[in-house]
């Protein structure tokens, strides 16, 4: 098997319902375009989808000082998408052997006619049909599930998912374990996964972020996305949303300890946010530009996780909340929610949390434990004793470094204009019809207090979660802010 270096023609899109013809590519080059039609719609999502795809494929030199070469190079966005699968993936490798990954849900949604049109057009497939949980539920993300899988594949060129955030990420982790070609299909506009190199997969019990390879080539219909179920959609919408408190934790980081931090990674979904920010009901009414607005935005956030090589821009402290809830679920067997469910109410009390912090006129650093809550977490606590031990020496430091100068109001200045206020988080999510409070993700206040109070345990990742503590904000003010927002 061998990767086809050249670039590939760029993305085919449908936009819409009139069809007009495109003389020339859509990201203004003067090649070419072979033919294809592109439907245009309202003026206003053409411009903003269009040039936020003019991204996919180009290799740049970033003002952040670093060479950006963005993948996946095609999105395909068709009623026509079976029709161009074929083309797609044998520009992504040269052999034609691909092992299609799907679950009994997106199997009926999709998979069988992806698997379909490469053995019409030629290709050996492998349909692997990741199962259910013994216990019910759909699949999960752990080693023992993607081992199984990767016990199916056989000899193939191609991995290609069919899914959303679970076979997405197994899909993901397989392609890179074993150098394959790596193509997505995406079932449902739910996680900004699809584009990114990030894999959450479930180790000794533990959410763990391991870094493999976003996908060559990334492609679904209008119609799957619209149809999805909602509360996929909702979820999408959550996870999207998290912005603006997880790209605030990256530049934390950067005032404070120097790390890297590129403003063009954060700011690549600034055009199209206010296509479903604006009028969030639209998604609930499944307006065809709203969905796909969201959809641009989540495979965006994917591209700018893979330009940063981090996870920064689009997951922070409301993340570790989601995860927190959801490692809980292991070992005490209660039910959790849609990941981007719970990071839309975990970005509500984060977005309150800064609130919070930033309010202060100037910090009084508090003594921080430089030990997890061991009983808390039972049969974890080993696992989370090691992530929590890879910020210590930030916990030590950092409350010197706040009182020192000019600091701390630099930090304030810097931070308090990148954050939404918590109301227009939460109006946002109920007017979309999305999660917004613990109950909507079924979950008690009790229980997603002990989430808010143990989130920064799990990770080695500083964020607004650990700046509250060593300032003295939390975790006297936990039990208030669950009571005002959840």
């Amino acid at each position: 098997m061998g990767f086809i270096t050249e670039t590939p023609p760029r993305r085919a899109y449908r936009i819409g319902v009139r069809p007009a013809p495109l003389q020339g590519c859509p990201c203004g080059c003067a090649r070419p375009w072979a033919g294809q039609t592109v439907y245009i719609a309202k003026r206003a999502t053409i411009m903003a989808s269009m040039k936020s795809r003019e991204l996919f494929g180009k290799t740049f030199a970033c003002v952040c000082g670093r060479t950006h070469r963005i993948v996946p190079a095609e999105v395909v966005y068709s009623e026509e998408v079976f029709e161009a699968l074929p083309a797609v993936c044998s520009r992504v490798v040269r052999g034609r052997r691909a092992a299609v990954l799907m679950d009994v849900r997106t199997r009926e949604v999709a998979g069988a006619r992806v698997a379909a049109a490469l053995r019409q057009a030629g290709w050996e497939v492998a349909e692997v049909l990741v199962p259910d949980p013994p216990g019910g539920g759909s699949p999960v993300c752990d080693e023992s599930t993607r081992d199984a899988a990767g016990e199916k594949l056989g000899q193939v060129d191609l991995v290609l998912p069919v899914g959303s955030g679970v076979i997405n990420d197994l899909g993901k982790c397989l392609s890179h374990q074993r150098d394959l070609g790596y193509v997505s299909f995406a079932t449902a506009a739910s996680m900004n996964g699809y584009a990114s190199s990030n894999v959450a997969l479930t180790v000794r019990g533990v959410k763990t972020l391991l870094y493999a390879r976003a996908p060559a080539a990334v492609l679904t219909s209008p119609d799957i996305i619209r149809d999805a179920p909602y509360e996929m959609t909702a979820s999408g919408l959550g996870d999207v949303l998290a912005k603006s408190v997880s790209s605030t934790d990256w530049r934390l980081n950067h005032v404070l300890f120097g790390d890297y931090y590129c403003r063009r990674s954060v700011d690549l979904i600034a055009d199209i946010e206010p296509l479903y920010m604006s009028r969030p009901e639209k998604l609930r009414q499944k307006d065809p530009q709203a969905t796909e607005a969201l959809f641009d935005a989540l495979l965006l956030t994917g591209v700018a996780m893979t330009m940063a090589e981090t996870s920064f821009p689009a997951s922070g402290a409301e993340h570790m909340i989601s995860h927190c809830l959801d490692m809980m679920s292991s070992v005490d067997g209660v039910a959790h929610d849609l990941h981007g469910r719970q990071v839309g109410v975990g970005t509500i009390l984060t977005s309150e949390l800064y609130r919070r912090v930033l309010a202060l006129d100037s910090p009084a650093p508090a003594e921080v434990p430089e030990a997890i809550d061991a009983v808390f977490w039972g049969p974890l606590a080993d696992v989370m004793a090691e992530q929590y031990a890879g910020k210590t020496d930030r916990l030590r430091t950092v409350g010197a470094r706040l009182v020192e100068g000019s600091t701390w109001d630099d930090l304030r200045s810097e931070l308090a204009p990148m954050l939404r206020p918590p109301e227009t988080v939460r109006d946002c999510l109920r007017r979309a019809g999305a999660a917004a409070s613990a109950g909507d993700i079924g979950c008690d206040r009790e229980r997603l207090l002990e989430a808010l109070l143990h989130a920064h345990e799990i990770r080695s990742r500083f964020t607004i979660l650990d700046l509250a503590r060593v300032v003295g904000v939390m975790p006297a003010a936990a039990q208030e802010i669950i009571e005002q927002w959840a």
